[in-house]
């Protein structure tokens, strides 16, 4: 009576004798399943932000399924999510502590190690390098009249123009406030002053800069690179705010001829009508 129950119960599996085995899945479908699961796990581990909290619920999580040969696949998964998930966590920590939130670009941490590295490879290499400091002009009066919003727009605004006048090999970085450096390898003082006049032409918000380069000064300390750039900051800044600025009289003449000589000159009938 029993044999015969069981051979009335339909076949779960679709099919005449043994079921399936849960295994034979084709390995391309086993690739790309742990491939999907390791890049969520470092999208997680990436909003986790934190490796050592991303291992204990994992850990947690690997305790709760039992250890015999039948869940040894799902303990492997988790493996591997963990593995993909502290790196996730570990990129965003490196990342959150090398750049800076407002405008995207690397901070002062990062431009200390970055310029340390290239002028030591200058060094090796006999190549110059041009660290460059600027300072963006009228922020505290922006912030003071119009707000801080604005004030934080005007900072994007003057690295989102600089990304597209410099090169992919020249690093952005902010170094508090409003200040900003450069480090530009491979990169002479003249050479510098031309990548940032292609800035300004491009619509860079008024800044003011200064710029030191490793041939020119022979010095190999991050330190003493910025000094000169700040020293040359300051020199160009004064004076540019000695210079006068000229402008262009707008008044009309008083009569409908443009004359091209002043009053005082002999120049009879050297006039232009006005049409």
């Amino acid at each position: 009576m029993l044999a015969s129950d069981n051979a009335s119960l339909p076949d779960t599996n679709g099919e005449q004798g043994s079921p399936r085995p849960p295994d034979a899945i084709s390995p391309s479908v086993h690739i790309e399943r742990r491939r999907t699961l390791a890049a969520a796990a470092t999208r997680w581990g990436a909003r986790v932000g934190l490796p050592v909290l991303v291992v204990e619920q994992l850990v947690q999580l690997r305790a709760l399924v039992a250890s015999g040969p039948r869940h040894r696949a799902i303990t492997r998964l988790i493996d591997l999510a963990m593995i993909n998930a502290r790196r996730g966590a570990t990129d965003e920590v490196q990342r959150a502590a090398f750049s800076d939130p407002l405008t995207g670009c690397a901070n002062r941490r990062a431009f200390e190690r970055d310029l340390d590295r290239e002028l030591a490879r200058c060094a090796r290499a006999k190549l110059d390098l041009s660290a460059v400091a600027i300072d963006l002009d009228g922020l505290k009066a922006v912030n003071d009249t119009s707000g801080h919003a604005a004030g934080d727009q005007r900072l994007v605004l003057l690295v989102d123009t600089l990304r597209k006048a410099l090169r992919n090999m020249d690093g952005i970085y902010r170094l508090g406030g409003d200040e900003f450096g450069l480090v530009l390898p491979d990169t002479s003082p003249d050479d510098a002053a031309v990548l940032l006049a292609r800035a300004v032409r491009l619509g860079a918000p008024p800044f003011s800069w200064g710029t030191s380069s490793y041939l020119s000064t022979g010095y190999t300390s991050v330190a003493e690179l910025l000094a000169v750039a700040d020293a040359d900051l300051y020199a160009r800044r004064h004076v540019k705010r000695a210079t006068p600025v000229r402008r262009r009289s707008r008044a009309k003449p008083a009569d409908a001829s443009l004359r091209l000589f002043s009053d005082d000159e002999s120049a009879p009938g050297q006039t232009l009508q006005a049409r």
